[in-house]
């Protein structure tokens, strides 16, 4: 058994996919035999002039916050940390990063868009730029989240990049486009493996929706962060098509605007019948469940993770058949999705023991 320390986006308090695909990884890493934990750390975002003179204004309380960026129950998210994910205490520096670090004997980085510095804030902490060199550095599914190296002028910053990832004992990502990256311009290689919401068991998934207090789930559900008044109006012309109407498993439906509960949502996905989405997590999890999937494309969001996992789990997009204003496709499974499962957890999971134990 190995102390292993877990770094990703775990920390969100609006994004679903973002803590039960950490919570599936420390899951599937005790099944290995490993006490897993992860480290608490979340980079404070740059805070541009502009944006410094609106928090002091609303502090001031000379502005206010517009009402529709505020969402209540971000705590439902820190709910479920408390009861699936086990971390460390907050980490606050790159100094307290390497001295917590130091306790474990690898550190595995993943999955998500973590090496996509527009969202890790600190790039090199996500490289493992923080884990001192005696300890192992693993990437589990680590994402770019582009085709591209998108820092790819910043020369400086490239070069630190590529010693970090010189001193991983293994890598591995979840796009291929990724394995490309690593190879071309850091000189890395690197494995394709799976999302850990697709490598995890249905152990894992069933816990978590034994906590849903949802009593019955609807035809039609969809999921999407910036649903536009455009969107609305063309998903009341599928839920039409579809003979039911789309209910948002993003937000309760009720006169508050507030987060459901994580197991209510993965619940509503599991029960029904059709799933809108433009995320990433919710196609993983809607395929798995078998569910026919109405897919939004959203490009700043970050195409290429999409498009190597309908290629890795030999899915067509095609037209959804309806007129719309926003652009809309449905998913085809050409063949049977469980046994191509079946074939790259075996691949992903014999990298991350092989990884851990070697």
């Amino acid at each position: 058994m190995k102390k292993v320390g877990i770094l990703n986006f775990q920390y969100s308090t609006h994004n679903y996919g973002a803590v039960l695909q950490a919570a599936a990884l420390e899951h599937i890493c005790r099944q290995l035999g490993h006490e897993a934990t992860h480290l608490d750390f979340m980079a404070k975002p740059k805070v541009r002039l502009k944006g410094r003179v609106g928090q002091l204004l609303r502090k001031l309380g000379l502005r206010k916050t517009p009402k529709d960026s505020q969402i209540a129950n971000e705590e439902a998210f820190e709910r479920f940390r408390e009861s699936f994910i086990n971390r460390t205490k907050r980490i606050k520096s790159p100094k307290e990063f390497r001295a917590i670090a130091q306790g474990f004997e690898a550190v595995i980085v993943g999955s998500d868009q973590v090496w996509r510095p527009a969202f890790a804030r600190d790039t090199l902490a996500f490289f493992l730029g923080h884990v001192p060199k005696n300890v192992d550095r693993i990437a589990y599914a680590a994402s770019f989240g582009t085709t591209t190296w998108e820092q790819a002028g910043d020369t400086a910053l490239t070069e630190k990049v590529r010693q970090e990832l010189q001193q991983f004992k293994a890598v591995s990502c979840r796009e291929e486009s990724g394995v490309e990256i690593c190879k071309d311009v850091f000189g890395v290689g690197a494995v394709h493996v799976l999302d850990p919401l697709l490598l995890v068991d249905d152990s894992f998934i069933d816990r978590v929706v034994t906590g849903s207090s949802v009593k019955s789930g609807s035809k039609v559900v969809y999921y999407k962060l910036d649903a536009t008044p455009e969107f609305q109006e063309d998903l009341k012309a599928v839920g039409s098509e579809l003979g039911s109407e789309a209910v948002n498993i993003y937000l309760k439906d009720s006169s508050v605007r507030e987060y459901r509960e994580v197991p209510d949502w993965l619940a509503l996905i599991r029960d029904a019948e059709t799933v809108v989405t433009d995320s990433y997590h919710c196609i993983c999890l809607a395929l798995r469940y078998g569910k026919d999937v109405v897919y939004c494309p959203n490009e700043q969001r970050g195409q290429t993770r999409l498009d190597s996992l309908f290629n890795k789990l030999d899915v067509e997009v095609k037209p959804l058949g309806i007129e719309l204003k926003t652009p809309m496709f449905k998913l085809s499974k050409r063949g049977d999705i469980e046994v191509v499962l079946e074939r790259e957890r075996a691949h992903s999971m014999k990298f991350l023991t092989d990884a851990l134990y070697g």
